[in-house]
């Protein structure tokens, strides 16, 4: 593929395309499928950039340093503990050449559904222990050493409260980095959705509290949203090593240190585009040590989740608008 295509979309995300390569990169988009899913590339991992960066500038600048002498090149995951799976992303597919407009217009009416198939967001009807291990079926909260607790909640009662890190069952002498807890959510009734008359993106959010009362090791508070085809049946047994598999993944986090933050909850997004074949989600709530760090992993058990939501946002389809900079 002509390099020159990485330049045209680097630069339609930055606003600054003109006139006449609008029209040619709309007219590659519908007759060239190789262009439409290397678009595709660059515009999911905008959105899972998203929570990173404060305006669409840092992330331009962000997608800017992208080589543009060669293919992008997928890569695997690395064993980190939850895994980034970045070649996910990049799998995602044809499933719309319709993303340009959608983006371009990013005044449009968007339409938000929330998604009753991911089961009690807010842990009022959850136990007080969460299940051990990675979960069997749709709907139920299960993972590492964690609990849910009355009274530390921002709405409602109860909230999620990270007990202890622990490694991964499925990788011998895994570090016990953070503390996860997951939900399979059943997708198989938004079939269509992605490929109909909008372009459809999942949001999951959730609320996080550090409630140390006094400074400590950095924390890091992580929302993630992987998904799939198929059946989850598999991944019981061989998590994280099905993250290869994925059709595409949301990421937010932050990192925090107890005391200063004490009384104030942090509130995480993480987006994915929704391809047409996907069959189900993997939620995961994340809380340990932060990534890259050597120190030893933080002490848990002050530390909460709250108010989970997943989210159906569907945008129409449009015409291109260029922003003028």
């Amino acid at each position: 593929m002509n390099t020159d295509w990485h330049d045209l979309i680097q630069h339609y995300i930055a606003g600054t395309l003109t006139d006449a390569d609008a029209r040619r990169l709309q007219d590659a988009l519908k007759k060239d499928p190789a262009v439409a899913e290397l678009y595709l590339s660059y515009m999911n991992l905008d959105v899972s950039l998203e929570s990173h960066a404060s305006s669409s500038a840092s992330v331009a600048q962000m997608l800017s340093n992208l080589p543009l002498n060669e293919e992008p090149r997928p890569t695997r995951p690395v064993f980190w503990r939850p895994l980034m799976a970045a070649a996910a992303g990049l799998a995602l597919g044809l499933f719309s050449a319709s993303l340009l407009f959608a983006y371009a217009a990013p005044q449009a009416v968007v339409t938000a559904s929330r998604l009753l198939s991911l089961v009690d967001g807010g842990f009022e009807r959850q136990a007080d222990r969460i299940a051990s291990g990675f979960p069997l079926d749709f709907g139920v909260w299960s993972g590492d050493e964690a609990a849910v607790v009355a009274g530390k909640a921002k709405a409602g009662g109860r909230a999620l409260c990270f007990e202890r890190a622990q490694g991964d069952p499925a990788v011998p002498h895994s570090r016990a980095d953070s503390c996860d807890v997951f939900q399979l959510v059943d997708l198989r009734a938004l079939r269509g959705k992605a490929d109909g008359p909008g372009d459809a993106v999942l949001e999951l959010s959730a609320d996080f509290r550090d409630a140390r009362p006094e400074a400590g090791a950095p924390v890091r508070f992580g929302c993630h949203l992987y998904l799939f085809s198929g059946k989850p049946e598999a991944l019981h047994s061989s998590w994280p090593a099905p993250l290869r598999e994925a059709l595409g993944y949301g990421v937010a986090d932050c990192i925090t240190e107890g005391k200063s933050g004490t009384a104030d909850w942090q509130h995480l997004t993480a987006r994915c585009v929704l391809p047409a074949n996907a069959d189900f989600a993997v939620v995961q709530l994340a809380c340990g040590r932060p990534r890259g760090k050597a120190t030893q992993a933080p002490e848990l058990g002050h530390q909460f989740a709250d108010n989970v939501n997943l989210t159906l946002k569907t945008q129409p389809k449009l015409p291109v608008r260029l922003l003028q900079k």
